[in-house]
């Protein structure tokens, strides 16, 4: 409920907005959160990315480019000059690093009353913090702190010393109706000849950066096994990286040059998922807390074969909506993925109640209703606080 003559202005704050699931939330806020009675002023750090020139696009409030390095002395004043603009506002910060540090600084400095930190990463399987040195500095300063399932509140409470009383539980979510299963057969069949995809194939997808920690020679390993056994596969490796070199080399050493696509970096990732009959994620249990793209495929109406890292069994609940994996288990990976392949009946019902799961409970809509409740009991605390 908006009150009359009050601001309702939310700051979100980011280092800058490449594309990655961090990042497509603050997105959906600064896109959502008006509908929900508030006003968004995105600012950001460094270069404003995809994201960034997007929002700009879409005439959302925008700075960007405060600075060119995370040095610069500069930034804390340059961040409460803008933050002095809306008298107060809440502050919404990514837990990019900078972003985190500088963010508190200058939100003490501008005297705004209310903060609010948005983690998106686990230390849970990891040796090290989720933390750097300087983010530790600043977290007693943010009034609240979400966490995205419960595993990674209790993560963050036990593990990281976040005080319990700080913490909202908030999940990620997405447009269901952008990420949603082809309306036909015929719709399929025209999205599969678009991108030269047999119209056959059993079709496998994993959307992840080539980065090591995601473990595309998992995907790739298995692709193998499951070719030996299934005639027309197709496997489809979305996103690009450091890998890339390394993985080609890796397909061309397994024969699999005929059957596996490197698809690089798309802003088409739905369309390619609505062709796909089942998605991969198979990263090591050090960085997944809780990946958009396996929601992403989940709405799609895909059965997700993942392996059992962050919050990855929470989000496919009971087991029916999906297949969960050991780490590293390439016997186990393949196997899932050939009982997928020879029973369509069985993927096309875990694709439903995926689907329907996400639906539930992890839509973009539920996501920035909840993001709105707690921004609503902020600004009411920071009234009380004022008066």
């Amino acid at each position: 409920m908006v009150l009359p003559g009050k601001n309702r202005t939310v700051i979100l704050l980011g280092s800058t907005l490449v594309t990655g699931g961090a990042e497509m939330v603050l997105r959906a806020l600064a896109l959502g959160l008006p509908g929900r009675g508030f006003e968004t002023h995105v600012v950001c750090l460094y270069d404003p990315g995809a994201i960034g020139r997007e929002l700009i696009e879409r005439g959302v409030r925008f700075h960007g480019n405060l600075s060119r390095h995370r040095f610069d002395p500069m930034i804390p004043f340059k961040l409460a000059r803008i933050f002095r603009e809306d008298e107060g506002a809440v502050l919404v910060s990514l837990d990019h690093h900078d972003a985190t540090f500088w963010g508190a600084v200058a939100s003490r400095i501008a005297r705004m009353k209310r903060r609010v930190l948005s983690v998106h990463s686990t230390g849970l399987w990891s040796k090290t913090s989720s933390f750097k040195f300087t983010d530790r500095l600043v977290l007693g300063i943010y009034d609240r702190v979400v966490a995205l399932a419960d595993m990674h509140a209790e993560h963050l409470s036990k593990r990281e010393g976040i005080d319990p009383g700080k913490l909202a539980v908030i999940h990620n979510g997405i447009d269901t109706s952008r990420f949603s299963p082809p309306g036909s057969g015929e719709e399929k069949a025209s999205l599969r000849a678009r991108f030269s995809v047999p119209a056959g194939n059993f079709v496998v997808t994993i959307v992840a950066a080539l980065r090591p920690e995601k473990n595309h020679e998992m995907f790739l390993e298995a692709a193998a096994k499951v070719s030996s056994q299934v005639t027309d596969c197709t496997f489809l490796i979305v996103g690009e990286g450091q890998e890339a070199g390394k993985l080609q080399r890796l397909s061309r050493e397994l024969s699999l040059e005929g059957s596996v696509r490197f698809m690089g970096l798309r802003d088409d990732v739905a369309d390619i998922l609505a062709v796909s009959d089942a998605c991969v994620l198979c990263s090591y249990p050090v960085v997944e807390t809780f990946p958009l793209s396996v929601l992403e495929a989940m709405a799609c109406g895909l059965p997700v074969v993942a392996t059992g890292v962050g919050s990855i069994p929470e989000m496919l609940g009971n087991g029916e909506e999906g297949l969960i994996v050991p780490s590293g288990d390439i016997e186990a990976l393949s196997g899932a993925l050939i009982r997928l392949a020879r029973d369509a009946s069985l993927g096309r019902e875990m694709g439903k109640k995926a689907r329907s799961r996400v639906i539930e409970h992890y839509s973009e809509t539920r996501m920035v209703q909840r993001y709105g409740d707690m921004l609503s009991d902020l600004f009411d605390d920071g009234m009380e606080c004022g008066r």
